[in-house]
């Protein structure tokens, strides 16, 4: 990603009133694990949808790794997690566990009513922030 789609894309997530990201780990043919975070938000009353990170993990990929290479992304561009409303994975173990993957990681830094889910990242953002657009007035 350039620097200037990277820099506009983060300076619209920090301008959303809230934002939700599916995160996936898939290891290639030569054992590079890449790290993929996709992140939808409102921009000017329209909904966007962006590669927030693609990031190369060298060691082993436990939650706590996926967990690490996102906060340093987050806090390296001062993305507010407090305004995340929404995470999806796939559900693998490393993801979806409540204590030492990246969802136990990532609920003390949330909002309690944050929703987790393992379902296709299509259907979970559309319903979340439609549920969120509503609540929020914005039709």
């Amino acid at each position: 990603m350039t620097i200037h789609i990277e820099t506009t894309v983060n300076e619209r997530i920090k301008n959303s009133p809230f934002f939700s990201i599916q995160v996936d780990e898939s290891t290639d043919d030569s054992d590079l694990t890449i790290l993929l975070v996709i992140a939808r938000y409102l921009n000017v009353n329209e909904l966007e949808e962006n590669l927030l990170l693609c990031y190369p993990l060298t060691k082993r990929c436990t939650g706590e790794d996926i967990f690490n290479a996102i906060q340093g992304y987050f806090c390296g561009n001062e993305i507010d997690w407090a305004k995340c409303c929404g995470v999806c994975t796939d559900g693998a173990k490393s993801m979806s566990g409540r204590y030492k993957a990246l969802r136990g990681n990532l609920e003390p830094l949330l909002h309690p009513q944050t929703k987790f889910s393992s379902e296709t990242f299509a259907r979970f953002i559309e319903r979340s922030t439609q549920s969120i657009c509503q609540s929020c007035k914005f039709h």
